[in-house]
């Protein structure tokens, strides 16, 4: 954000105006408004080599649509263009939908957060009965309602291009999700659709999950946060016992409880396509967590499963222990905010010594002291697939840290490790910076929110003068002041290695 304003916005125009070379302008929160946005939709109605512009988050309303559409019809290059949150309305949906009807590249409008109610849905939808290039349409936060619904709707069912539809958080409500139900089961094209927070209720996934039994080109459903119950969890969980196209499904925030948790174990023991389910902040317990983990043993296709926000407790993490001893597909387990504690933490460290597929694992905020991460380190030891740990505010302390120091000696495969928020000091920093003088694997390291003071600071700038993998540092919110960011650039001096270091809220005199 640069703030560069109508004016700012008139002289990148002037020089854009013989440019040749850049292919990609972000503009985002810049008080650009009607008369900015005008001088370089005039460049952009002649340029030829612009491929992106981005115009999120500023003040062109509707008459600033007006002019870049004005643009669209004439230009051949664009390919993507970003005018979320710029309340162009309904007035604005209908310059860029005119538009739309003759341009010929462009393949990703997004409209995020303006204001576009049920006549500007209309004009789009019309605009996509007619368009043979748009593959990437997003309508999410804006307030389309049921009647948007149905006219998009309708339009899907003559549309031949459009793969990527998202109308989250628009109060589609149970009658929406109906005609884009008989749409997407009669659509040949579309591939992944996106209702996150409409409102659909168990009513509104029935009717999805009655086209997805049918024949259906889908390949990508978030039904997050749609207060679908246990009715239209049990449709959805039938349904995807016999479809063929999902792979990825996220149900989110939608009070799904262990006995539905059940039925879609069940469905996983038949299914052969899905790869990534989210079950993010529903309320599955031990019992739940025990089916899912019984039908990973036998599941060969999901590669990502987030149960985050739940309530698994310890003895869920047994459970989802002993599974990961047999799986061979899972890649990605997310556990953040789970209460699973020591025991929870010792029976992933035991399975981690003998898996051989798992590269991700967030253990994140689960109330995770020094035992668990003693066994955790530990078998770091001795894994060798594992590429990401995510241990972010537990409480591992010095000694946890320390643990954690002396894997990475050993260890020759992990590149992320976040230890955010763990009451880390200087005295456990010191022990992970002599583990990264040799360590040669390790890219990531996030420290962000310890209590790492300016003695920490310098541990850690005397390692980063050997090291040449670790890319990325963050120790935002610590206790670094001026004297520690002074080690810490003499160091980031003598030796040139690329890398991103973020020391934002240390209390530092110039940030």
């Amino acid at each position: 954000m640069n703030n560069i304003g109508d004016e700012g916005a008139k002289q990148l125009a002037i020089a854009l105006m013989n440019n040749k070379t850049i292919t990609k302008i972000h503009l985002s929160q810049n008080g650009i408004e009607c008369e900015g946005v005008e001088h370089l939709a005039n460049i952009l109605s002649k340029n030829m080599t612009l491929t992106t512009f981005d115009l999120t988050a500023n003040e062109i309303r509707n008459m600033g649509a007006q002019h870049v559409a004005n643009a669209l019809v004439t230009n051949t290059t664009l390919t993507t263009l970003n005018l979320s949150s710029n309340i162009i309305g309904d007035e604005g949906a209908e310059y860029l939908a005119n538009a739309l009807q003759n341009n010929t590249t462009l393949m990703t409008l997004n409209l995020l957060g303006n204001m576009i109610g049920e006549k500007g849905a209309q004009y789009l939808a019309d605009a996509l009965v007619k368009n043979k290039t748009l593959t990437t349409l997003i309508l999410r936060a804006n307030d389309i309602g049921e009647k948007g619904a149905e006219h998009l709707a309708n339009a899907l069912l003559k549309n031949i291009t459009l793969t990527t539809l998202d109308l989250s958080g628009n109060s589609i409500k149970s009658e929406g999700a109906q005609y884009l139900a008989n749409a997407f089961a009669n659509n040949t094209v579309l591939t992944t659709l996106h209702l996150f927070s409409n409102g659909i209720c168990d009513k509104g996934a029935m009717y999805i999950a009655s086209a997805l039994n049918g024949k259906t080109n889908l390949t990508t459903l978030n039904l997050s946060n749609n207060n679908i119950g246990a009715r239209g969890a049990k449709d959805l969980a039938n349904a995807l016992s016999n479809n063929k196209t999902i792979t990825a499904l996220d149900l989110a925030i939608n009070w799904i409880t262990d006995t539905e948790a059940q039925l879609f174990s069940d469905a996983l023991c038949t299914n052969s396509t899905l790869t990534t389910l989210d079950f993010t902040s529903n309320r599955i317990g031990d019992n739940g967590t025990q089916s899912l983990a019984n039908s990973l043993t036998n599941n060969t296709t999901l590669v990502e499963l987030n149960l985050s926000v739940n309530v698994i407790g310890p003895m869920g993490a047994e459970h989802l222990a002993k599974a990961l001893a047999i799986n061979k597909t899972l890649t990605t387990l997310k556990l953040f905010a789970n209460s699973i504690e020591d025991i929870g933490a010792q029976n992933f460290a035991e399975a981690l010594i003998n898996n051989t597929t798992l590269t991700t694992l967030d253990l994140s905020s689960n109330n995770i002291h020094v035992e668990g991460a003693r066994h955790l380190a530990s078998a770091l030891n001795s894994n060798t697939t594992l590429t990401t740990l995510l241990l972010a505010r537990n409480r591992i302390g010095d000694r946890g840290a320390q643990c954690f120091a002396d894997s990475l000696t050993k260890n020759t495969t992990l590149n992320t490790l976040n230890i955010l928020g763990n009451r880390i000091t200087a005295e456990g920093v010191e022990y992970l910076a002599n583990a990264l003088v040799n360590n040669t694997t390790l890219t990531t390291l996030d420290l962000s929110e310890n209590r790492i003071p300016d003695l920490g600071a310098q541990h850690i700038a005397n390692a980063l003068v050997n090291n040449n993998t670790l890319t990325t540092l963050n120790l935002r919110l610590n206790k670094i002041r001026d004297e520690g960011i002074q080690h810490l650039s003499n160091a980031l001096a003598s030796n040139t290695t690329p890398r991103t270091l973020d020391v934002c809220g240390n209390g530092i005199a110039k940030e």
